[in-house]
């Protein structure tokens, strides 16, 4: 057995052929179970970077295929995006192919922003370090045990605001325009981060150059709940890194500022500052991440929707309770497709 675990090691074809019978074999699970096999996650990642991206292509095409008659009930696709009628969806479209990101001209109000800002400030969180798994504590710039605190999903996707954007109808539009009538919210996330606990993991704080793979094809929106400068934590892009990037620095793991700079123009390396409000449309399959605090907090949202749940990061069912309102449900209900077999 061994003899045979080191020929396929050596082998690049069979190596190829073994991720590719695992990877089949995980969707054929995640088609009976909702589930991803942990092996099927990690054949996909090596077949990305080994088919180029095309493999990803192909399976987003096909659930796309599947789901071809589903169409999004949407009344009118102007919203928190702005008008994403087809001149306004086209533009982000657009930018999306070409650069890997789009900044939108519109920003949530102020008001909005410090109502979430004090929400999150209320709300327990997880610090995102070792030992505080199962705890949850208030975030206290005063009293750090981390520089990321995460809010649950139960506590964001009760907030009435949260509902308001999960179901606004130009997120909607801009989501299947990008992805396909295949559309599922992915993901709905908030985190503080800040500039004055030292003891800081960039691998794990994402604060390293990398590609997302956690799913199959999705679009991420980022909103900026707090100023952004270049001194608090910009998301950085490396612009059309999506579309072509030497295989020294496209691929697994991360890929440190030097190795960067060795392939791309200085001016390609984008930081995406803004103030409170800010909204952002990526491709998180370009090499991006998010620059280490200099000073001060920033706090983040992020709703990601995508093609389907294979991957890691399926979202966990929440608890219904009366803090959804029956006009949200109704807006759920309205596109079921998009929200049932993930939170919802």
């Amino acid at each position: 057995m061994s003899i045979l675990r080191e020929a396929l090691k050596q082998s690049s074809t069979a190596k190829f052929i073994v991720h590719a019978a695992r990877f089949l074999k995980a969707i054929s699970i995640y088609n009976a179970t909702g589930s991803t096999p942990e092996y099927g996650y990690h054949s996909g990642r090596y077949l990305y970077f080994a088919t180029n991206k095309k493999i990803y292509s192909l399976y987003a095409g096909f659930e796309n295929f599947r789901h071809r008659s589903i169409k999004l009930n949407i009344d009118s696709p102007v919203g928190v995006l702005g008008d994403m009628r087809q001149d306004g969806a086209t533009q982000v479209l657009n930018n999306l192919t070409t650069q890997g990101y789009h900044k939108f001209d519109v920003r949530l109000g102020s008001e909005v922003c410090d109502t979430l800002a004090e929400f999150a400030r209320m709300t327990p969180s997880k610090p995102r370090v070792a030992g505080y798994e199962n705890k949850r504590v208030l975030y206290d710039r005063n009293n750090l045990v981390a520089n990321l605190y995460d809010l649950d999903p139960q506590v964001l996707l009760e907030n009435p605001i949260i509902q308001n954007l999960i179901t606004d109808e130009s997120l909607l539009a801009v989501a299947q325009a990008f992805i396909g009538p295949s559309v599922r919210l992915h993901n709905v996330a908030m985190w503080w981060s800040n500039a004055d606990f030292h003891n800081v993991s960039k691998d794990s704080a994402a604060q390293l150059y990398h590609v997302d793979m956690d799913t199959i094809r999705w679009i991420n929106f980022f909103f900026y709940l707090t100023d952004v400068d270049t001194n608090n934590g910009p998301h950085c892009y490396v612009a059309r890194s999506h579309r072509e990037s030497p295989k020294e620095v496209y691929r697994d793991g991360r890929i440190s500022d030097g190795d960067v700079a060795k392939h791309f123009k200085p001016e390609d390396a984008v930081e995406l500052t803004g103030q409170k409000g800010t909204i952002l449309a990526v491709d998180t399959t370009g090499l991006h991440k998010g620059k280490p605090l200099v000073k001060g907090e920033r706090l983040l949202m992020q709703i990601r929707f995508a093609v389907n749940y294979f991957g890691s990061g399926t979202p966990s069912k929440v608890n219904v309770n009366d803090k959804f309102s029956p006009e949200f449900l109704a807006k759920i209900n309205k596109n079921a497709n998009v929200y049932s077999n993930g939170y919802f």
